[in-house]
């Protein structure tokens, strides 16, 4: 069983499902949903792998910035950006109360990036205990996202004492390594191309977009990437 997981990008819902690449390729199972988080990728793909013989899992990791609220009817906020977004009931149920909460009250980046490298490696680390053949790549972002200037300032926004200047450069310090940490335990033979955050949104660059106003992959663009996959299918 092929499962593949991740956001608007793995979804295509843009394109019609016989040119989507999950089609292409034969995924049994799509989980993905679009303006969907690494935080539902991980939580339903945990959920899947449990109550079903998956053989193959394909997750497309999106911005780490994304996450999601359950909500009181059973359903999930999508939190992107200033929405949240009911994942069942649709677009046109979004409440920017509960948006503003968590970014002004909740969100920190470094938190966000930090469970998102954990949620990786536990996904990697299950994946071969199980003998789950795992292909992972990033959707939106890429290495360059995660350079060591970025991991610089995003360990400056985790909780650290900032008593004095030595302690808070301590504290940035000690998050930085952290993120690296994590980043250096992620196997690159479970990415495309054999290389941690293989991204495609630079791989498909010069491909097609959708259209002038979704910048999605159009139908050639979808054919190539199933082009990818496929031979780390085989």
């Amino acid at each position: 069983m092929i499962v593949v997981n991740g956001d608007s990008f793995v979804h295509e819902y843009h394109l019609d499902p016989e040119k989507r690449w999950s089609t292409i390729i034969k995924a049994d199972a799509n989980l993905a949903i679009g303006a969907g988080s690494n935080d539902r990728t991980f939580t339903t793909t945990i959920e899947y792998i449990h109550n079903h013989d998956v053989r193959t899992l394909i997750i497309g990791w999106t911005d780490w910035n994304r996450s999601y609220f359950n909500k009181s009817n059973g359903s999930r906020y999508k939190l992107i950006g200033g929405d949240a977004i009911d994942e069942l009931l649709g677009d046109n149920h979004n409440d920017p109360d509960v948006a503003k909460f968590y970014l002004t009250k909740v969100f920190n980046e470094f938190t966000q990036l930090k469970n998102t490298l954990v949620q990786m490696l536990h996904t990697q680390e299950l994946c071969k205990l199980k003998k789950i053949k795992l292909i992972n790549f990033a959707t939106v972002f890429d290495a360059g996202d995660l350079n060591n200037e970025n991991i610089i300032r995003i360990a400056k926004n985790a909780f650290m004492s900032r008593r004095n200047k030595d302690e808070e450069a301590m504290g940035i310090k000690y998050n930085m390594n952290l993120l690296h940490t994590y980043i250096n335990k992620l196997d690159s033979s479970c990415w495309i191309n054999n290389n941690v955050f293989s991204s495609m949104k630079t791989i498909l660059q010069n491909y097609p977009k959708h259209s002038e106003t979704d910048r999605h992959l159009g139908v050639e663009g979808s054919n190539k990437w199933a082009e990818i996959l496929s031979k780390h299918l085989h």
